[in-house]
């Protein structure tokens, strides 16, 4: 009877050669293929980041277009921008009269410390401006370093540094989400 009860507690025991856990192998093509899906997936995510931020700044240009149109109905003239430091160039927009709450921030933080969440502002004529533009840094996060202030209103090509003396480039999403340029959107030309 002893013998029985051995056997039978020999048979309850499970065995570790009967394929309990996995294998070294199984858990390496396990990891391999994890690798591999984050390697196809994360540029893709990081260009849907990069997709949000220029639609976004897209979005926030469009309201401050609407607002500068507000402001020249009630004024006859678009707020000055000669002269005057880039953080302020708006800021008629939310003083006195509120033709917006708060002045929106540019999604990509420039490299250049004093630009950094400020949406570009120009505006001509510079006695009673006519006309404006508005310019994001872009996901190269560089800002074109001409005037923006000088805008001097739109000709085929201005954008595009076919025009001498202003040399905006705009940013093109099919050059890749890194792509040199601004995001761009002016009183007299809005880019597709």
């Amino acid at each position: 009877m002893m013998a029985r009860m051995a056997h039978n507690r020999s048979l309850a025991r499970p065995s570790c050669k009967a394929g309990g856990g996995f294998t070294l192998v199984e858990l390496l093509v396990t990891v391999a293929i994890i690798s591999l899906l984050t390697a196809i997936a994360l540029p893709n995510f990081l260009n849907a980041q990069t997709r949000a931020k220029v639609a976004r700044a897209k979005a926030d240009m469009h309201t401050l277009g609407e607002a500068l149109e507000i402001y020249c109905a009630d004024n006859d003239t678009y707020p000055q921008a000669a002269l005057i430091l880039p953080r302020s160039r708006l800021r008629p927009l939310t003083t006195p009269v509120s033709y917006l709450s708060a002045l929106p921030r540019d999604p990509f933080p420039s490299r250049v410390l004093f630009l950094t969440g400020v949406y570009r502002y120009g505006a001509m004529d510079l006695d009673i401006a006519s006309r404006w533009v508005l310019a994001s840094v872009g996901p190269d996060r560089v800002p074109s370093m001409d005037p923006i202030e000088f805008y001097p209103g739109y000709r085929p090509g201005l954008f595009q540094g076919q025009v001498p003396g202003f040399d905006y480039l705009i940013y093109d999403p099919t050059n890749g989400t890194l792509s040199r340029g601004d995001v761009i959107r002016a009183s007299d030309f809005i880019p597709e």
